[in-house]
């Protein structure tokens, strides 16, 4: 009895301690995010000095502290990306889960904002983006929660605004959170695809506290012989993954995820995968 209360102890410490590490906007906490996302500016700026060859641009976004899922999507995801082009461009924020490490910039509204916005003025025409938003989300919007609190949300309207300065970049939007479908509407250029975890009145499954992917991003991102994939057919894919987990442990109703395809990259959604950088 008196070991279970030790361990039981131990835990809660370990939680608040974690909880304390991932308040964003204590001044010691802040400083540390500053600086991280300083530095993962100038390396965008190195990289894109030194490359004038095409690179693929990678934001990688984890909202919500609750679960351990939204980190892990974006860790595998950035992966992927450097499978991709090795000297990708990388942005990365995160809002983790309690135990897991703080060593990026928050996902904050603010930081969500300015990546989009230092991408707008550095991209170049011949770069692609690769933008992942992991969260929790209703209707029309996502969840920001970091240090156990509630920090706001973001909108479609919010992600339409800041994705302005990037809207002639060919894109591949992912969004992986609940009722995701209901941002498509608001979201869609014709330099965009977009892909949601769920249509937008379905919620999405996999972001359970402990979760090591959400379903959507594991099914489209772990896939054998991804690479050799378009994304048309990666997709196709994810779709069948998806609903066979969500049949096999009785999940219901299915969370259909959906998919949208701008008219500007209808060649670039049938080539595959590990060719995105390859011109002509």
């Amino acid at each position: 009895m008196l070991k279970t209360m030790r361990i039981v102890i131990v835990l809660i410490a370990a939680f608040a301690l974690a909880a304390c590490a991932t308040s964003p906007y204590s001044s010691e906490n802040k400083a540390k995010s500053d600086a991280l996302l300083a530095q993962q500016v100038v390396q965008a700026q190195a990289t894109l000095a030194e490359f004038a060859t095409p690179r693929l641009l990678f934001v990688g976004v984890a909202m919500d502290d609750r679960s351990t899922a939204f980190r892990n999507d974006v860790q595998l995801a950035e992966q992927v990306a450097l499978a991709i082009d090795p000297h990708a461009v990388v942005f990365k924020l995160a809002n983790p889960a309690p135990l897991q490490d703080a060593d990026w910039p928050y996902a904050t509204r603010e930081n969500i904002q300015q990546v989009l916005q230092t991408l707008g003025a550095l991209a170049r025409p011949q770069d692609k983006l690769m933008l992942l938003l992991s969260s929790h989300g209703a209707p029309g919007l996502l969840a920001v929660h970091a240090g156990h609190k509630p920090l706001g949300v973001v909108g479609a309207s919010d992600l339409a605004q800041w994705l302005q300065p990037l809207q002639k970049q060919p894109t591949l939007l992912l969004v992986s959170a609940c009722f995701s479908g209901s941002l498509l509407d608001a979201l869609q250029q014709p330099t965009r695809m977009i892909f949601t975890a769920a249509a937008k009145d379905r919620v999405s499954f996999g972001c359970q506290s402990q979760s090591d992917n959400t379903y959507f991003i594991k099914e489209l991102l772990r896939q054998p012989g991804l690479l050799n994939l378009s994304v048309r057919e990666a997709m196709q894919q994810a779709q069948r993954g998806v609903a066979a987990l969500e049949e096999a442990q009785h999940l219901k109703p299915p969370s259909m995820p959906q998919q949208h395809y701008g008219k500007d990259v209808q060649d670039w959604s049938r080539q595959k995968i590990n060719q995105w950088l390859v011109f002509p």
